[in-house]
């Protein structure tokens, strides 16, 4: 049977400063890495654009 929307989200309704302070840290540690990983993968593309000029057109098309 399916709980009503009011239950559901009583669990996430704490009071409890020290639950919510962890809670923003994981969202900022995780939000942290996604940016990482992202500026990582700019500079990999940027390094990898000047290979990609170099190469013959026939191997951009991934044939043999």
């Amino acid at each position: 049977m399916a709980r009503d929307i009011a239950e559901t989200v009583e669990e996430y309704l704490s009071d409890d400063p020290a639950k919510w302070g962890k809670l923003a840290s994981n969202i900022q540690w995780r939000r942290l890495q996604l940016l990482l990983l992202r500026e990582i993968l700019v500079e990999l593309r940027k390094l990898n654009d000047p290979v990609r000029r170099l190469q013959p057109p026939d191997a951009h098309a991934g044939g043999l």
